[in-house]
């Protein structure tokens, strides 16, 4: 079948392809560029026909060598960008680049990202302890507080931030924080609530309980952190601590008062 299209035809086909092609010689020379690629960059082939790829802009380089997605920042005449690049020694010594678009399906993928993370937040569930998220501490917060202010109730908060986990790759933090997080929930009483903040930090919200009581509780987990078998996988010197950080509400304080004065003892 093939033999049957002539060179005409061939250099039709090639330069109506949606994927751009680009040719160039043994001494990366460009020769020739199709339609798709002019499209792609607002590049006339004429401009670039004839130049080395080495004297190519360099943000354009990437394209003629990588073999990975290449992001090509927007400009003035273009918004972002993404393309699969390749590239193929033909049998004469040249070389083919073949540069796909895949800009609409990154951006597919980053919307599929933002939706898991707003799914995630409103199930209100950390997906590696299964305690309540930040999402779900603050809605438990607040009316903790507005009970308090209204019945002047002791009420405290304690940050535990695990320490040395930004050593840790994600494998190895999950492997960490299940079993800290086990030990969490043995510790509370049924009216505490504990949960995930963030990636290094738990919150226990504690009502009844007074500043003291929380500087007490801080060092009891802190020993039995100690305590706690080195989970497999983690590097042999890693030792499982925490630095604590605690604040009993006060009068006027807010959800915002409250948690930036158990941060600054945390600091301290």
């Amino acid at each position: 079948m093939l033999k049957q299209i002539s060179n005409a035809e061939l250099s039709q086909i090639l330069e109506a392809c949606p994927m751009g092609l680009v040719l160039s010689d043994s001494k990366q020379n460009i020769s020739w560029a199709n339609d798709s690629f002019e499209e792609y960059l607002g590049i006339s082939a004429k401009e670039i026909t004839g130049q080395s790829i080495n004297d190519l802009p360099e943000i354009l380089q990437p394209l003629f060598t990588s073999s990975n997605i290449v992001h090509l920042p927007a400009n003035s005449i273009r918004d972002d960008q993404w393309f699969i690049c390749s590239q193929k020694i033909l049998a004469d010594g040249n070389t083919a680049h073949y540069i796909t678009d895949v800009g609409p399906l990154h951006l597919l993928m980053q919307e599929r990202e933002l939706l898991k993370d707003e799914l995630r937040e409103a199930l209100a569930i950390d997906e590696v302890t299964g305690m309540p998220n930040k999402v779900a501490l603050f809605q438990s917060l607040e009316p903790q507080i507005s009970r308090s202010r209204r019945y002047n109730n002791l009420l405290s908060i304690v940050i535990m931030q695990v320490n040395d986990i930004e050593q840790l790759d994600e494998t190895q933090t999950a492997n960490l924080l299940l079993p800290i997080s086990q030990m969490l929930n043995d510790q509370v009483r049924w009216a505490d609530i504990v949960g995930k903040l963030s990636n290094s930090d738990f919150l226990l919200v504690l009502p009844e309980t007074s500043g003291d009581a929380c500087k007490n509780l801080s060092e009891n987990l802190n020993e039995r952190l100690n305590a706690l078998p080195v989970p497999e996988g983690l590097p042999d010197n890693f030792k499982v601590s925490a630095s604590f950080g605690y604040s009993e509400w006060s009068k006027g304080d807010d959800l915002v008062l409250l948690m930036q004065n158990a941060r600054k003892v945390l600091e301290n």
